[in-house]
């Protein structure tokens, strides 16, 4: 009768997880936080649900260069997890997200670029979460009913993440970051990396963030 059987996973989507040492984490956010701080303060009016973004230019703030560095890192090793050839690559935006109670992020992915990701600096307890949506247009054709949810019959995936961690991922796959449902705020820093082989003028975001980033602390 059957002699053997095998599964075979087609185009599997990485997502990759870096997470600092806690005594590095704890100095590094307590950096950032300020810094944010200092950025947003005084916050200007959101309506309810919505969240706060920084201008997507705080790569380029001397204040923030550790991270800068850190993201770097993380960008080779994928690179070199995905055999890229060329591996030299740049942020091309990055900016901080502050979600109140009620804030959250819709669906969304990040045009232009090669990779993406969010280095996390303060998650309220359980609210730390990130969902990536399945990025294949027919997974939704059909849904029959399942006695049990698993990463081959779900359309969505929600991780968990921390303050301290880095989650990497490719530029188009679709996330959104759920309601903080905590009477504290969620913050992280979102960023976008291109391969430098491939930056032009389309790379950079297009968009403004609400709170504006003076010029003149640019580098």
């Amino acid at each position: 009768m059957i002699a053997d059987v095998k599964v075979t996973e087609l185009f599997p989507t990485p997502i990759w997880s870096v997470e600092l040492k806690p005594d590095a984490a704890r100095e590094l956010n307590v950096q950032l936080k300020a810094e944010i701080r200092r950025l947003t303060e005084p916050r200007p009016p959101i309506p309810a649900g919505a969240s706060w973004q920084t201008d997507p230019v705080i790569h380029r703030m001397p204040a923030f260069a550790p991270l800068v560095s850190l993201i770097d890192r993380a960008a080779m090793g994928a690179m070199s997890f995905l055999a890229v050839r060329h591996r030299s690559a740049s942020i091309t935006g990055m900016w901080a997200n502050i979600n109140p109670p009620g804030g959250r992020n819709s669906g969304h992915t990040h045009p232009n670029n090669f990779l993406s990701g969010v280095y996390y600096v303060e998650t309220p307890s359980g609210e730390g979460k990130i969902e990536f949506a399945d990025p294949r247009p027919q997974a939704e054709v059909m849904m029959p009913p399942v006695s049990e949810g698993n990463r081959f019959n779900g359309n969505t995936i929600t991780k968990d993440v921390q303050s301290g961690q880095l989650i990497l991922f490719p530029a188009w796959l679709r996330h959104s970051v759920p309601v903080n449902r905590s009477n504290a705020e969620r913050v992280s820093i979102a960023f976008n990396l291109m391969l430098n082989d491939y930056i032009d003028q389309s790379s950079p975001p297009l968009w403004r963030g609400t709170v504006p980033i003076d010029p003149k602390e640019l580098k």
